[in-house]
């Protein structure tokens, strides 16, 4: 097989959000499978190599603008991208996998999308600087799956909706889904409970931030409606302890702003349940995260949800925004949390993605 060469660029930030988390994951559970040399992943000079692989080989690769601030970082990630890694790719003859959304402009075998927001809600994108930044994400989107030889995402109702909006057959996009052991590692953070004022508190607890297709919508009519319980939403680097909706103060609603991931295990260890009301996910981590600590979870209906947790949570119409009262939605009978975490694992996938990576070409 072909020598396998992952661009990454950002891996090591500090804030981890979805497609971070995945494609650290991978990378742990395929430097535990591969043999040494087989896999390599190039980082810019910037970064420092923490990741403590035994087998995948990192190279740094690029060059660091010091003097130019923002410009020189943009100018520096630029040429990282397009020219160094396409140089580094071409001497070793290797395949090229683009893991984290990168798309350089040569264009890779193997992409990742992990789901099409851009295209399926425009209306997000709505400012003069949105609207541009959407048409750039769909260019090189678009000029990377046609150069692709493979698409990868992470659940097969992300699959249809790439199929649907760039016109790409079936075989070339394979399915490779996320998992939760990596909140076995967590250590619970749990002064979080003091700070927010939740000792003594039934509350709900959900992951995502004001994103409009994370539909905090639906948390703040839950709130309204439920005044006897907390609802405290993280996601954004921001704090704010109260909430103000359609003019009215929620004091029930706590937005507590950026936390740790062991400040998020704590607070799904102990809320009476889990929330994700998006409106759209291309796989959705955090419910099965809640899960693994023993959390019940309240999922929106819509997109992977339903393919990703089956009869295992409590669905709600995301767009619903009169039948909100959490206590009966709790009322109905649903499966065992097991039944979804012994379904999904990192090493899986990780395993399926060698396998597939291995027969290309």
């Amino acid at each position: 097989m072909k020598k396998i060469v992952i661009i990454e660029w950002g891996l090591s930030a500090k804030e981890v959000f979805g497609i971070q988390r995945n494609t650290k994951e991978l990378l742990r559970c395929l430097d535990n499978i591969v043999d040494p040399g087989q896999v390599e992943m190039l980082i810019p000079i910037r970064e420092e190599d923490n990741y403590g692989f035994k087998n995948i080989k990192v190279t740094k690769t690029g060059l660091k603008i010091q003097h130019l601030g923002d410009i020189g970082y943009r100018i520096e990630r630029y040429i990282y991208k397009n020219w160094f890694t396409k140089r580094h790719i071409g001497r070793e003859e290797a395949l090229s996998v683009d893991l984290l959304l990168q798309f350089p402009i040569y264009g890779c075998d193997v992409i990742s999308i992990y789901d099409c927001i851009p295209e399926l809600f425009p209306e997000h994108y709505s400012s003069k600087v949105r609207k541009k930044q959407r048409r750039k994400i769909l260019k090189h989107q678009s000029m990377a799956v046609n150069k692709a030889k493979l698409i990868l995402t992470d659940s097969y109702d992300a699959k249809e909706d790439i199929m649907k909006f760039y016109g790409v057959e079936d075989k070339k996009i394979q399915v490779i889904p996320c998992g939760w052991q990596h909140f076995n590692r967590i250590e619970e953070d749990s002064s979080i409970i003091q700070r927010l004022n939740l000792q003594n508190e039934e509350f709900f607890f959900s992951l995502g931030s004001r994103l409009p297709h994370k539909n905090i919508k639906w948390i703040s009519y839950a709130a309204k409606k439920n005044p006897n319980y907390k609802f405290v939403i993280s996601g954004s680097a921001r704090t704010n302890l109260s909430f103000e909706f359609e003019g009215e103060k929620l004091p029930n609603m706590i937005f507590a702003g950026y936390l740790s991931d062991g400040e998020v295990k704590a607070l799904m260890k102990r809320c009476k349940a889990f929330i994700q009301p998006s409106l759209y996910e291309g796989f959705g981590i955090p419910p099965m995260e809640a899960m693994s600590v023993g959390a019940d979870c309240i999922v929106s209906d819509r997109a992977s949800l339903p393919e990703v947790y089956k009869n295992s949570v409590w669905y709600i119409n995301p767009e619903d925004y009169e039948n909100v009262d959490v206590d009966v939605i709790m009322s109905y009978p649903k499966e065992n949390n097991d039944l979804i975490l012994n379904e999904y694992s990192w090493e899986k996938s990780a395993r399926k993605l060698l396998d597939i990576l291995s027969q290309l070409k």
